[in-house]
């Protein structure tokens, strides 16, 4: 009894090894933008895409999750892509409007 008692007090006295998060490595090359435009000013995720796919070096591959709200969207560019693409969407329209797009805070 009291070598078992000993052994489960020393195990109680561990503590457990903490692992890596393994989608902290997969995120870090993942950048989300904000649009100030959605499904009230009549733009799908396609738009996105088309407009996102003509830019310099992005591809359909590039492109993540688009989220599409009612006034405001989310696009999440791969790769370590995303300050290319926020710079180059500062002064491109999407379906003929200029949306306002900033990195989004989360």
């Amino acid at each position: 009894m009291a070598i078992g008692k000993a052994a489960f007090e020393e195990k109680m006295n561990l503590r457990p090894t903490i692992k890596k998060d393994k989608g902290e490595q997969l995120n870090k090359k993942i950048m989300k933008l904000y649009f100030n435009g959605g499904k009230k000013k009549k733009i799908r995720a396609i738009d996105f895409v088309g407009t996102l796919a003509k830019i310099e070096g992005i591809t359909a591959e590039d492109i993540g999750i688009i989220t599409i709200q009612d006034n405001i969207s989310y696009v999440d560019i791969l790769n370590g892509k995303g300050p290319l693409v926020l710079k180059a969407m500062k002064n491109t329209t999407i379906k003929g409007k200029l949306l306002k797009v900033h990195k989004a805070s989360k």
